[in-house]
């Protein structure tokens, strides 16, 4: 049972990073576009590419709810996978500068010859910059947290048939901070992030502790 609390922390740290839908413009989309959709290709835990979907919400703050997906490259696409469920929303703005709030529920699969990962979480992600009508310059912050993680053993259960099998509750999280630079184009958006990751405790840090995403957005 001692393998159960040295293999599954070392898996959930590489399985909790990810990579997160796109930002709006809001300098773009505020009371003009109703919809959006992106496509994105990224580096984080692992070269990952995606496709989000937002819809706004008939709520007087602004805001959009969205679905997005994304996959790992590999042989099997379906072996690493995240379905993520967010409410992105414009707290404030003067001007040009804005303040945006992005909570979220993740779903997600990790699978190798280790280990089969199902695993739950929430995420917040906090931007604050400048959203102009073609430019964006931006900060953000994000936090990433497991809530509950079934786990389901490989190869190790031969060696070790006591290895535990099944569901465990929240072991960590990660924080991201980093930047984005965005331009915009006829309803399109193409944005580039650039950040580095680290474990809740700050110690613990990712074995790829730099993330970064480029993705093309387009709303009507």
């Amino acid at each position: 049972m001692k393998y159960r609390f040295i293999i599954i922390p070392a898996l959930l740290i590489v399985f909790s990073l990810r990579l997160y839908a796109q930002d709006l413009n809001w300098g773009q989309v505020r009371d003009q576009q109703n919809h959006f959709m992106a496509a994105k290709f990224g580096a984080d835990y692992a070269t990952v590419m995606g496709l989000s979907y937002g819809q706004r919400l008939p709520w007087k703050l602004q805001t959009f709810l969205a679905v997005d997906l994304s996959s790992s490259f590999g042989q099997d696409l379906l072996d690493d996978w995240k379905m993520r469920f967010s409410v992105q929303s414009e707290l404030w703005h003067s001007g040009h500068l804005s303040l945006g709030v992005k909570p979220g529920f993740i779903i997600r699969r990790f699978d190798s010859n280790v280990a089969r990962l199902f695993s739950t979480g929430v995420d917040l992600t906090a931007t604050l910059g400048y959203f102009g009508a073609k430019w964006t310059f931006a900060a953000e912050a994000h936090y990433d947290q497991t809530l509950a993680t079934n786990v389901k053993h490989h190869f190790l259960q031969e060696n070790y048939p006591g290895i535990y099998n099944g569901w465990i509750g929240a072991t960590g999280g990660n924080f991201k901070f980093g930047g984005q630079v965005g331009y915009s184009f006829g309803g399109n958006m193409l944005a580039l992030k650039l950040g580095k990751a680290y474990a809740r405790n700050f110690k613990d840090n990712p074995t790829l502790p730099f993330y970064f995403e480029l993705s093309l957005l387009r709303a009507w």
